[in-house]
């Protein structure tokens, strides 16, 4: 992507690294997690745990 980005003049592509114990959280894990209904406070704050549990039970 970064390097597609080079050939775009007014794009420039930033990398922001996660502390290692974050690096294993990803979108996929918590929607998982809070499809079987368990608590995501090891992973997220409590207002977006709250969030996820909003969008996923409305699907």
């Amino acid at each position: 992507m970064a390097l597609t980005n080079r050939k775009l003049t007014s794009i420039e592509t930033v990398f922001l690294l996660s502390d290692e114990s974050l690096a294993h959280i990803s979108s996929s894990l918590i929607k998982e997690i809070a499809k079987n209904n368990k608590r995501l406070l090891d992973f997220v704050p409590k207002e977006i745990e709250e969030k996820v549990f909003q969008k996923i039970s409305a699907c």
